[in-house]
């Protein structure tokens, strides 16, 4: 189904754009399903260009062709995600009412303590979650979850107790399409730390595997402050840009996925909006609270931090999607 999900998207834009690929995706995860594994090879299957945002886990009505249905429509039949494609008219000439996509990234977390590697790894089907013990990277000795949570306790200081915790696991996975080659890989998934023992660390989610990698990373208002200002002078910097390169072009709409842990106590209402609020304000916007970020695109307003690693992430914790609309008119 992962497979047909991506042939799907491509036989659509083929139809309409003689091949290319999409400029932009905008995906939806029904609540109880692992969103992880459907990014992944969203991000697998589409060139860097295309835009990717949307939301984790939510629930959703969709319309194809002349179906509809909701996520809860049929006791038989579910749907885990839907994917909104905006492609390229084959038959529009370059410049002319095209529409660009452009996407900016308010991070939320700081990362804490040491690297770990996983020693053991189970998974709980039932709650979808992962037990696991790990070693410090380049030691020997297999600790177990109180041991590691207390370091990492340690490790936060005045901040424990505070800050929702997460592990940012690194994955170097093979992927592929039917035939296609497969091809490696690497990402980082968030899982959230739920508790741990003298056996286990329990986080939520699955994919982990023995070997991997992973850091923790703690809630930080201040970090998503500063990276807010980060967004509001980059969205700064694109309006500018628009207005000189052709005085034709402009912004004429935006979308904005923030995860619903970044309301109040964590900022103050409308933080999350300033960036629009204060370069474009004549501009209409809208946006959602999401269960789990997703945002990934050109190099042009990502996160400068990510920009040079191989390391993907397109599932964010604790952040701030911003989508910008901007068109040339026929």
């Amino acid at each position: 189904m992962l497979e047909k999900f991506v042939t799907d998207i491509r036989g659509f834009c083929s139809s309409v754009s003689g091949g290319q690929s999409p400029v932009a995706i905008i995906v939806f995860g029904e609540g109880l399903v692992d969103m992880k594994p459907i990014v992944n090879i969203l991000d697998y299957a589409m060139p860097k260009e295309t835009v990717i945002v949307g939301d984790e886990r939510g629930r959703f009505l969709y319309k194809s062709g002349n179906e509809s249905r909701n996520f809860c429509g049929s006791a038989k039949y579910f749907t885990d995600a839907v994917a909104l494609v905006f492609a390229k008219d084959r038959n529009r000439a370059y410049g002319n009412g095209n529409i660009q996509f452009h996407v900016a990234l308010s991070n939320g977390v700081t990362p804490v303590g040491p690297r770990y590697k996983a020693a053991s790894v189970k998974r709980n089907c039932s709650d979808h979650s992962t037990w696991l013990t790990a070693k410090l990277e380049g030691q020997q000795a297999v600790l177990d979850g109180q041991r590691i949570l207390n370091d990492i306790n340690d490790e936060l200081g005045d901040h424990a107790g505070s800050s929702d915790l997460y592990i940012g696991v690194t994955t170097r996975r093979n992927c592929s399409i039917r035939s296609e080659k497969p091809r490696l890989l690497t990402s980082l998934a968030f899982h959230g730390v739920v508790e741990g023992d003298e056996e286990y660390l329990y986080v939520s989610g699955e994919g982990i595997r023995t070997g991997d990698y992973f850091q923790f990373y703690r809630s930080d208002p201040e970090a998503a402050l500063s990276s807010i200002i980060s967004v509001t002078q980059k969205i700064q910097n694109l309006k500018l840009d628009q207005n000189q390169k052709n005085s034709c072009s402009q912004i004429f709409g935006g979308l904005i996925f923030s995860c619903y842990g970044r309301s109040e106590p964590f900022f103050a209402s409308n933080v999350d909006s300033v960036p629009f609020l204060e370069n474009l304000a004549e501009v209409p916007f809208g946006g959602i609270f999401c269960g789990g970020e997703i945002g990934r695109g050109p190099l042009s307003l990502v996160d400068e931090d990510r920009q040079e690693s191989p390391v993907s992430c397109c599932l964010h914790v604790y952040s701030t999607v911003y989508l910008v609309m901007t068109c040339t008119p026929p």
